[in-house]
């Protein structure tokens, strides 16, 4: 059996690495188009371009494992039914879930160790890409998030100044609360510390708005404070460009997806789509084997039910039916219409659960 075992798992192996060279070459292709025409709109070059490519490529293939163990399954199968090798197995004495075992044992260690390691130095590179193109661009986040709070920096013709607030207002997302400002000089040096319940953010869509302190403390020196109702400051800052500047779930790799949602959620942030983010990345491992039993439940039977290329045809619309139920129910998870567990875990373990049923009852009756 060990012998068997690590036959098998060196052919699912091989095709793995057919089918995910296939789809990488797609991929790359395809996303290369892409940033060409960012580079261009830019007058950067194509070796800019597939710079871009290659720091995107890690989370494309990512997005492309159900599809690529789907099809290594099925074609690992059919090249052993066709050899005649799983009709040796079959008369040996071997159940179709003895010479599964080693397939799906491998897809679920494999799965754990790309979710691990790989997806961590993917979320990197795409930080990475995304910081360039916000350079590039000249579209950069002003804010950032810690322990400490919510960070603004806004330095521009009219105003140079720091905010640090505790958290958004639950009810108000444009209200910041518990606020701190630090106002520079033209030289960048501190000119006066101000201290106020709340800011509320107002203007256009394109800028051009304010923030407007509500009971102002105002520290100039070592004199005692002034207190004023409100004051206003100047701000290039939009709420839409303040809820794009937290970091995208994809460039936050799994290990430091928990302290930053931790964290986002207490300045009062929606953390739905990083907690959504965070349970699909812990449940890929289930979704890959779900795709492998949804690939032998056609690939088995094929010369006693199916023919090859009705093999293939159901094997991807299952595979396809089964990723885009994945996809609804993970934006619905996002959208926090569903908790982020349920979404994340439900589909795989449907698809999982469906395909043992199935082939308990085709091949044990």
């Amino acid at each position: 059996m060990k012998a068997l075992n690590q036959y098998l798992i060196r052919r699912f192996a091989m095709w793995l690495l057919i089918v995910l060279a296939g789809f990488g070459a797609v991929a790359v292709l395809g996303d290369f188009l892409e940033m060409l025409r960012f580079a261009n709109r830019f007058d950067l070059g194509a070796g800019a371009a597939l710079g871009f490519t290659l720091r995107r490529l890690p989370l494309i293939l990512l997005d492309f494992l159900p599809f690529i163990f789907l099809f290594a399954t099925v074609f690992c199968l059919l090249r052993l039914s066709q050899a005649q090798e799983l009709a040796v197995i079959r008369a040996a004495g071997l159940s179709v879930w003895q010479f599964l075992t080693p397939l799906l044992v491998f897809t679920f260690l494999l799965a754990s160790l790309i979710v691990a390691i790989l997806e961590p130095i993917g979320a990197r590179s795409m930080a990475n890409f995304t910081a360039k193109q916000a350079q590039i661009t000249g579209i950069k986040a002003k804010l950032s998030l810690s322990v400490g709070g919510i960070w603004f920096r806004e330095n521009n013709a009219q105003s140079n100044y720091i905010i640090r607030a505790d958290k958004f207002d639950p009810k108000d997302a444009a209200r910041l609360l518990n606020v701190e400002v630090t106002l520079l000089d033209e030289n960048g040096d501190f000119a006066r510390h101000l201290e106020a319940s709340s800011a509320q953010l107002s203007g256009g869509q394109l800028g051009g708005g304010q923030f407007a302190l509500h009971n102002v403390k105002i520290f100039t020196g070592a004199r005692a404070p002034l207190t004023q109702e409100t004051y206003k400051l100047p701000t290039q800052l939009t709420l839409a460009s303040i809820q794009s500047g937290f970091k995208a779930p994809r460039t936050i790799g799994l290990w430091r997806l928990p302290s930053y949602i931790t964290q986002a959620r207490a300045t009062g942030m929606d953390v739905s789509r990083h907690e959504a983010r965070f349970q699909s990345l812990l449940a890929l491992p289930i979704l890959l084997l779900s795709m492998v039993m949804v690939a032998a439940c056609f690939s088995l039977p094929t010369g006693r039910i199916f023919s090859t290329s009705q093999t293939l045809g159901f094997s991807v619309l299952c595979g396809f039916l089964v990723f885009l139920f994945n996809d609804f129910i993970g934006l619905m998870g996002e959208l926090n219409i569903l908790p982020a567990v349920l979404a994340s875990w439900a589909p795989a373990l449907i698809a999982l659960l469906l395909s043992v049923s199935y082939l308990l009852t085709t091949e044990d009756g």
